[in-house]
């Protein structure tokens, strides 16, 4: 197999501030400034061990693809779950972050540039297993939230007894 580019870099600080202020117009001040504080606050050793991190994810992402894996294979949940516990060194995703990222990876020119680097059809296969592993933590969610009300209605009726 070809030796694939490493997917995460350190950018520019040009690039960096255009970055901050596509994600400012998205997200919101104070939700990019604090991830920003958030990675000001690791050491550089540490920023490139979560770059690193990140690339291991992505390579490792397109290996499972590569190998015929797809949306809800226990293979593709675990790296969505490393992921996931990645996005933590910048923010703490909602559900709605996860689905965003997941869509912007096939559609913004730059992640979808960035992500053909590491495999050609990573950027759609990303779109598809996030969109599917969001769906999976939504229902687990109502899941949860039922069962949370089955159990209070439960414990009504037992006192009304």
């Amino acid at each position: 197999m070809a030796k694939r580019k490493s997917g995460m870099k350190r950018h520019s600080a040009d690039q960096q501030k255009h970055y901050e202020r596509e994600a400012r117009l998205q997200w919101g001040p104070s939700a990019v400034n604090d991830s920003i504080q958030r990675w000001n606050d690791y050491s550089k050793a540490k920023q490139d061990a979560i770059i690193a991190e990140g690339s291991q994810i992505y390579s490792d992402l397109a290996d499972v693809m590569t190998n015929g894996a797809r949306a809800g294979d226990p293979a593709v949940v675990a790296i969505l779950e490393r992921w996931r516990d990645h996005l933590n060194h910048f923010y703490e995703p909602t559900i709605d972050h996860l689905r965003g990222l997941g869509q912007l990876y096939n559609s913004h020119p730059e992640f979808i540039a960035n992500f053909q680097d590491i495999h050609p059809e990573l950027p759609a296969f990303l779109e598809q297993v996030i969109d599917d592993y969001v769906d999976d933590l939504e229902t687990a969610e109502l899941e949860r939230m039922l069962a949370d009300d089955d159990a209070m209605q439960q414990r009504r009726n037992n006192l009304s007894l």
